[in-house]
């Protein structure tokens, strides 16, 4: 009996248990799907070589990218997605038929599937904008569509968004600039801050050949500055030559203000100044402007690489520079086009986070031992990309540096750095990565005449700006890409 009673006890719990899991056992939990099923990805079209990154997403939270024709086994049944975006190789786009694809994919079989890429070419042209005498940067300031022109002889006009130059310049400071060999009003760098407390700074050369940095303020009629606030930042003294003045002032990411100043002119480099860190010629400079007093004009920022070493001034970011007249910010890196001297012209590129780099002049000229005597590598950065003058300057002569392209109108073209040269004349561009840079591309337009700057609005679209004064916009020639 007490046999019997246990064995009921044991059967009633039994009979519980299933009720408590789901109606007395009517309900089973599926088994999960057999992972004995493969789908083929097949890849063509694309050259040799070329990767091409595509998503494959499926059941049990699947996802896997592949680069080339591959077969993926071991999948559970069901229906896949394969994602494929547009390829960019030089100025070819290899765009895909389908951009998405699904395929059901059965138990214990192989399901196939191709993804066919097509090439169209992208071509580029010039579109001209505005003609300003003297032109040598644009730019746009925060929050504006407007376009600010630079005029070497110590204006700043507007371009309004109708296109046209308003006829009344923005600034005028030509009394005080002196265009002397290569200076006058260099550049223009706009507050990040700008709609709010209306500060901008220009790059410009005194009449005792002076580099000097000075803020104004807007005027309340937004068209004009204000041509009495003027209060000068540094004064840089360059008493000895009358070229190699950098030309440059731009905020970086972080919000302070670079300088990029030439080593003081003469062919060599006579003084040496691109080595000697306790000169603030043939340098990248890095100051804070914010909270400018008449008192204390700029603070150097902690975390400079020199600050409070003796011999060696705090406001240096980088050293070893011939003519750096031109530099760019950019997620990827800090991008610098430093002026050869015979030979070679390069463009440097650096962790945005990369301080107290050597960049070699005048030991080395790009990858070049300029000083024979003594061309000690040891400690130097030499640059990502260099290109030889050639014969008669058939490649160039000095090297003009651009921007990262991050604009929304030609998409193929993000993260690629233009850049041109005086004597050559062209648009060209490369990708930088890995050490290195790839997809050098020489935009095949003609007629450029000697090119001395670049510039950029707030769409990230680029420009590019002539010797003869023309302002032209690089726009797309070809059909844009489906």
């Amino acid at each position: 009996m007490l046999i019997d009673r246990a064995r009921n006890i044991l059967l009633w719990l039994a009979l519980s248990l299933l009720a408590a899991c789901g109606g007395g056992g009517s309900q089973t939990s599926e088994p999960p799907p057999p992972a004995n099923a493969s789908l083929a990805v097949t890849l063509s079209g694309l050259p040799a070589g070329l990767v091409a990154p595509v998503r494959i997403t499926g059941p049990a939270n699947f996802s896997r990218e592949i680069t080339q024709t591959t077969t993926i086994g071991q999948l559970a049944a069901g229906t896949y997605t394969v994602a494929a975006s547009n390829v960019v190789s030089g100025s070819t786009t290899f765009v895909p038929a389908q951009a998405e694809q699904a395929v059901a994919v059965a138990a214990g079989a192989t399901a196939t599937v191709t993804v066919s890429y097509s090439a169209l070419t992208l071509t580029l042209g010039l579109r001209e904008v505005a003609r300003f005498n003297g032109a040598v940067f644009a730019l746009s300031p925060p929050g504006q569509a407007r376009l600010y022109i630079v005029e070497r002889a110590g204006r700043i006009g507007i371009l309004d968004t109708a296109g046209r130059m308003l006829t009344v310049p923005f600034l005028d400071i030509s009394s005080r600039v002196s265009t002397q060999g290569e200076g006058g009003l260099l550049s223009v760098a706009f507050h990040p801050q700008f709609a709010t407390n209306g500060f901008f700074f220009v790059y410009y050369t005194d009449f005792q050949r002076n580099i000097v940095v000075e803020r104004f303020s807007v005027s309340p009629n937004l068209n004009l500055a204000d041509a009495t606030s003027g209060l000068q930042i540094i004064s840089i003294p360059h008493p000895n030559f009358s070229n190699h003045f950098g030309g440059l002032a731009a905020f970086g990411i972080d919000g302070f203000l670079y300088l990029g100043t030439g080593d003081g002119g003469g062919a060599g480099d006579p003084l040496r100044n691109g080595q000697n860190v306790n000169s603030l010629l043939g340098k990248l400079l890095r100051i804070d402007v914010n909270n400018t007093t008449v008192g204390q004009r700029y603070a150097i920022p902690s975390s400079n690489p020199f600050v409070g070493q003796s011999g060696r001034r705090g406001e240096i970011w980088a050293y070893g520079l011939r003519n750096p007249w031109r530099f760019a910010f950019d997620s990827s890196g800090l991008y610098i086009a430093d002026a050869g001297q015979d030979r070679r012209e390069e463009v440097d590129i650096a962790a945005l986070s990369q301080a107290g780099l050597n960049y070699g002049w005048n030991t080395m000229e790009g990858t070049l031992c300029f000083n024979a005597t003594s061309c000690n590598q040891a400690g130097l950065t030499l640059p990502a990309f260099e290109y030889d003058h050639g014969p008669t300057d058939t490649g160039g002569c000095s090297v003009i540096g651009g921007f990262v392209y991050r604009g929304k109108a030609i998409p193929e073209l993000a993260g690629r750095y233009f850049f041109s040269d005086f004597c050559g004349g062209y648009l060209k561009s490369f990708q930088a990565g890995g050490g290195g840079v790839r997809e050098l591309a020489n935009w095949g337009i003609p007629n450029i005449g000697n090119v001395v700057s670049f510039g950029r609005d707030n769409d990230g679209e680029l420009y590019i700006i002539g010797q003869d004064g023309r302002v032209h916009k690089i726009i797309r020639t070809s059909a844009p890409r489906s």
